[in-house]
């Protein structure tokens, strides 16, 4: 069963000072959803990169990336 796009998808873009690289996507129903999880997925990177358990060396690269579009439009 095929269903309809969700209006709105949350992209990511991040590198690490180690060189490693990672992008991705996540639909969403509503700008209100994708915005929550973007400032979620957005603290979850800050408390990573504060961690004292994260692996040594490894710090990101700013600013990450995380944007929230619409799809039918492209735009915020």
């Amino acid at each position: 069963m095929l269903t309809a796009a969700m209006p709105y998808v949350m992209l990511w873009l991040f590198m690490t000072t180690t060189g490693g690289l990672t992008s991705g996507s996540v639909d969403f129903p509503t700008k209100e959803a994708c915005e929550a999880a973007r400032k979620e997925f957005g603290g979850m990177l800050v408390n990573l990169a504060e961690s004292t358990d994260r692996p040594p060396g490894l710090m990101f690269a700013n600013p990450p990336e995380i944007r929230c579009i619409q799809r039918t439009t492209g735009k915020p």
